[in-house]
């Protein structure tokens, strides 16, 4: 009887946990759920494409098309394929996220309920309800937001010394997430090399031959996927040579990659910045937020029981050792490990809210003996928790649906041309091909970058020229079919800021004195030279053929 009831206990709270995080998820991502244009902004780069799996017809193989399926991992493509019948893929990312972020904060249950008793196990799952990074990064059910969720279940699996289950999520990441999987076998295996050079109690995995083998068909799912990149002529990852000097990588480039941060950014301060109010509030609140965390955490400290963690030191230790040499020499080998961060963000970020949450339970023991307190606490959590992740990982693009919804009129292989940043929602949200986006602009995979900068190189001097010849070459030699010509990406103010990443923006600048010294002006703004169909005030379509296509 008393099995029977644990049993039932134990599936009451997964039920709860569940019920209450998809309450946390489904408040918090109450725009992207209403609307379609509220998405995550990776989505236009790793998604969008999967639109033709309800519709074949979209997306014609082009260089951008065959990047983006080659980029995401094949458990990821696999997955949406299965689902596509239901429902088209941006809403698919939408219900994945919350279905990750649902596993995650499961996991975290069960965590805290392994090492302690239920409302330890209630104290865990509200960190995942109060702090940002994990909705943040699971947003638009990606590859990456498998890694939070997988991370922890892999972590409980090898608390619970389950072989079959560490084992299971091994297999999944690798389809996945596969630098994550990089980082669980890595633990694993230093865990098992530990017990074997001293006396001490070995991980439930690896530990038999069949676990070894899983190990390797794991490693070479990983390295297929790296070849299959370079094999289509999109790799490698940029090295440190490639790197050094070269604007792209910069602060002011594509992504500040190069030079590397100081650890101490990746180590304490990002994760800190997230724990604290800073993002939500600022300054002065993130640091009284932060002080009056420590005061607790101190409380908890003291009156903490650390006898239960004993079970959690060999897994906890060889995480963070395992993700401390990963992150080191993906550093000294630039990004031929992937982006440094990758390696330590996810594991540091889910230890220090295990960290808190056990702190927090600790010192709260009083209160929580009172009547009615614990239930107070967990609503408590559920609020503030939907409140603080309100459009968390989520951007609205639907200020130009009048844009989107024109570009659907056109046929399915018409290609369209223009400002990159809005070429990303006119590629995801109009359906339609386009000639260079920003989101698909990926310096750090070398042989894609090779094809890739020409496309932005001959865009720009297309856009800003100052002769109609310059355009119409432009157009037949990408088959562009429609030009999207934009008022603001011509104006001072736009032209003087950062008009797009380096070294881009001093070519569209030097491009805009051309014009002013010329006295002729940029040639699209003509409406003689360019006639075009007014989407509003500033955005109208500039078709590139004699006329638009039949029905438009």
């Amino acid at each position: 009887m008393t099995g029977t009831s644990d049993r039932t206990t134990a599936l009451a709270d997964a039920a709860l946990v569940v019920l209450f995080s998809a309450l946390v998820f489904a408040v918090a991502h109450r725009h992207g759920l209403a609307s379609p244009f509220v998405i995550n902004d990776d989505a236009r780069q790793q998604i969008y494409w999967m639109q033709r799996f309800q519709d074949a017809a979209l997306y014609p193989a082009n260089l951008l098309n065959d990047f983006a399926a080659a980029y995401v991992p094949v458990g990821v493509k696999a997955l949406y394929a299965a689902a596509s019948p239901m429902a088209n893929a941006l809403f698919l990312s939408k219900m994945f996220t919350g279905i990750l972020y649902c596993a995650t904060s499961l996991a975290f249950f069960g965590i805290g309920r392994t090492l302690g008793d239920r409302t330890l196990g209630y104290f865990c799952t509200a960190s995942v309800w109060l702090l940002p990074f994990f909705l943040k990064n699971i947003s638009g059910g990606l590859s990456r937001s498998f890694a939070a969720p997988l991370l922890a279940l892999f972590l409980l699996a090898w608390l619970r010394r389950s072989s079959l289950g560490m084992a299971l999520v091994l297999i999944v990441q690798a389809a996945t997430i596969p630098y994550m999987c990089v980082l669980s076998t890595g633990s694993c295996l230093l865990a098992y090399a530990a017990s074997r050079l001293r006396p001490a109690i070995s991980p439930p995995f690896p530990a038999r031959l069949p676990d070894f083998l899983i190990i390797a068909v794991c490693a070479g799912a990983v390295y297929a996927l790296n070849h299959g990149l370079e094999a289509s002529g999109f790799g490698p990852l940029a090295s440190v040579a490639e790197m050094t000097g070269n604007p792209v990588f910069s602060s002011a480039g594509r992504l500040d990659l190069y030079p590397l941060p100081n650890p101490f950014f990746d180590l304490i301060y990002t994760p800190f910045e997230g724990i604290g109010l800073f993002l939500d509030i600022g300054l002065v609140p993130g640091i009284l937020s932060l002080a009056a965390i420590a005061a607790v955490v101190f409380v908890g400290a003291r009156r903490a029981d650390f006898a239960p963690l004993d079970r959690c030191r060999q897994p906890a230790t060889s995480l963070l050792l395992a993700s401390l040499v990963l992150y080191l020499t993906a550093r000294l080998l630039a990004l031929r490990l992937f982006v440094p961060d990758r390696y330590v963000s996810y594991s540091l970020n889910m230890l220090y809210a295990l960290a808190l949450a056990f702190f927090f339970h600790a010192a709260l023991a009083p209160v929580l003996s009172r009547r009615g307190a614990a239930a107070g606490l967990l609503v408590l959590a559920v609020g503030l928790g939907a409140l603080r992740l309100t459009d968390a990982g989520l951007y609205d693009y639907g200020d130009q649906a009048a844009l989107y919804a024109a570009v659907r009129q056109t046929p399915t292989d018409a290609v369209f041309a223009g400002h990159p940043e809005l070429m990303d929602n006119v590629l995801t949200f109009g359906r339609r091909n386009v000639q260079a986006s920003f989101e698909l602009a990926h310096p750090w995979m070398t042989g894609y970058w090779r094809q890739y900068e020409p496309r932005l190189g001959d865009l720009f001097a297309a856009y800003y020229a100052t002769d109609a010849q310059t355009v119409r070459d432009f157009a037949k030699k990408y088959g562009v079919d429609y030009l999207v010509v934009n008022e603001a990406d011509f104006s001072r103010e736009f032209l003087a800021g950062r008009p797009f990443f380096a070294p881009f923006d001093r070519t569209i600048q030097a491009l805009a004195r051309q014009a002013d010294a010329s006295g002729r002006g940029f040639i699209l703004r003509d409406r003689a030279a360019f006639p075009g169909i007014q989407i509003d005030a500033n955005v109208r379509l500039v078709p590139c053929r004699p006329a638009p296509a039949a029905g438009f």
